[in-house]
């Protein structure tokens, strides 16, 4: 028999573990089960189907399969065999996305995460904290705005050309085997840094910076192979009680350590430039761009108005990490359609030698690339084709029902047309497989082809805020810059093809490209994700 003193700390010892596991575990049990629902087998108890997406060597593999085989909505497992909710169906994803308003937030381990990497920016926060920060933030993107930092994208993108001629001029042939993905980031890092908060970063010229350091180790080795221990630590957090969560969030994993350095990094370049500015005369309120905002929003009285401090150079990290990779993957899968698709590429020269020809000297203004069907088809179908965020997790906020335009067969046979959910149910919404629906984009809905957007739409439910894609996401919390990240691939794109021509290496390396889940859709080479991001493209300066 144990002293009772040893019994009593036992006993203390005890009760907070076995409340712990309660709430982290078997808690999620309680909800609802999708049981009813038809989806892929269990690989593992713990790590679920949700670790399988995560490992697959090419990004869409298994979902595509899913999809097909299960129909647009889908039970698989996550974390711990906690049922997940996997969604395609356009009315489904409208009405998570749109007709719920905040009702299906970010899913909390997301949120944990996340917020080691962009602290409380606009990404990262909900409800009415979201709804004052974009309503402050808006006019920074509006179309008049925007448009005045094309000649700012014109001038990286000739920078961004005159480097590449630098290099193939130094070739005894006048082309070379190039690999952009190390070259795109910079051009697009440059104009954030510029554009946003008059940074520079001088990324194209091989400047090195504080802030540009940090950000190239977010993600070093943290996708190769995913620690499991991280993922069943950051699973097993989000259930529990806000007081005991929160406590866990002071032993943060690896990666949420090379988050929160940047995070750290951004503040403290930012606070001087905020500091500075703030302490100038009073910004003119025709200032738009977007530290002018910040710093508007920070001095604002009305707190339903207003920015605080952390608030303000949190979004500096936020729109650095959101707005300049993104576009140069993007960037890099279109010059990848086009080399292994040189008639389109062809007649995409075609259309910006037109436009030179009419133009003169003269760079192309706004209206002039908007006036462009080819080239904006390229970039709506690259966009839909390699989505760089492949999904979006989110949780329940409350006890609902989820609609269904294709009505998917349950375990029993019978049509399902709608879903019920519990408070706290994991729904994944995968973008990639929207932008590759059947139903909604064709029988060559998985080929790149732009010509789909020069043809008359089939008929279907409106979701996104541009060409009715979910690469920007749809709704209250689509992506606040997608006008920026358009207008900087037209210049990009016009500036790129005007000047090169882009074909796949002699050597076939192209062929070992696989789009992976880093998580963003990153080219790697098959077997040698050790050597970063890779699309090598030969290039030959136009005549």
């Amino acid at each position: 028999m144990l002293p009772f003193l040893t019994q009593v700390v036992l006993a203390l010892s005890l009760i907070p573990t076995v409340y712990i596991l309660y709430c982290g575990l078997f808690y999620r049990y309680k909800r609802r089960s999708l049981k009813y629902l038809r989806g892929p087998p269990r690989t593992s108890f713990l790590l679920g189907t949700e670790y399988d997406l995560l490992l697959q060597t090419d990004a869409f593999h298994l979902e595509s399969k899913w999809f097909k085989e299960y129909g647009t909505v889908f039970r698989a497992n996550t974390y711990f065999s906690e049922d997940m909710l996997m969604i395609s169906d356009p009315r489904a994803l409208q009405y998570v996305l749109h007709t719920s308003g905040y009702r299906f937030p970010k899913a909390r381990d997301v949120k944990q995460a996340t917020r080691f990497l962009s602290g409380c920016g606009i990404a990262n926060v909900d409800g009415e904290v979201h709804n004052r920060q974009r309503k402050a933030l808006n006019p920074a993107f509006s179309v008049k705005q925007l448009r005045q930092f094309l000649e700012l994208f014109q001038r990286s993108t000739s920078s961004l050309v005159a480097k590449w001629k630098q290099e193939l001029h130094a070739s005894l042939e006048g082309s070379s085997i190039i690999n952009v993905s190390t070259w795109l980031p910079k051009a697009t890092l440059d104009v954030m840094g510029e554009s946003a908060f008059d940074y520079k970063f001088g990324a194209l010229d091989g400047e090195e910076t504080e802030l540009g350091t940090a950000f190239d180790n977010i993600f070093v080795g943290s996708r190769l192979y995913p620690p499991k221990v991280e993922l069943l630590y950051r699973s097993f957090r989000r259930d529990l009680p806000a007081l005991v969560s929160n406590i866990l969030l002071r032993f943060p994993t690896k990666q949420e350590r090379k988050f929160l350095a940047f995070l750290n990094a951004s503040k403290k370049v930012g606070k001087p430039m905020f500091e500075k500015r703030s302490k100038e005369k009073a910004i003119e309120q025709d200032s738009k761009d977007i530290l002018s905002i910040l710093i508007r929003a920070n001095q604002q009285e009305d707190i339903k108005k207003s920015m605080n401090e952390d608030e303000v150079l949190s979004q500096i990290a936020t729109f650095i990490t959101a707005g300049h990779e993104t576009t140069a993957s993007t960037t890099a899968w279109m010059l990848y359609s086009l080399a292994r698709n040189p008639k389109q590429q062809s007649r995409l020269y075609q259309e910006i030698r037109e436009m030179r020809e009419r133009l003169g000297p003269n760079a192309p203004t706004a209206q002039d690339l908007d006036s462009m069907p080819f080239l904006n088809a390229v970039i709506k179908e690259t966009l839909r084709r390699y989505p760089i965020i492949p999904n979006l997790i989110r949780e329940a906020q409350s006890d609902d029902i989820i609609p269904l335009q294709f009505p998917v067969t349950s375990v029993s046979g019978d049509a399902v047309s709608q879903i019920p959910v519990s408070k706290g149910q994991r729904v994944i919404i995968n973008i990639s497989m929207y932008n590759m629906l059947p139903q909604v984009w064709g029988d060559d809905a998985e080929e790149w082809n732009p010509d789909r957007f020069l043809e008359p739409s089939m008929k279907t439910t409106t979701l996104g805020v541009y060409a009715n894609l979910l690469t920007f996401s749809a709704g209250i919390r689509a992506c606040i810059g997608w006008r920026f990240a358009v207008i900087q691939l037209q210049a990009l794109t016009f500036g790129l093809l005007e000047n090169f021509e882009f074909s796949p290496p002699p050597s076939g390396e192209l062929d070992e490209i696989q789009a992976i889940p880093f998580g963003l859709i990153m080219p790697m080479k098959k077997n040698k994700w050790e050597e970063g991001k890779q699309m090598p493209l030969f290039i030959q300066t136009r005549k």
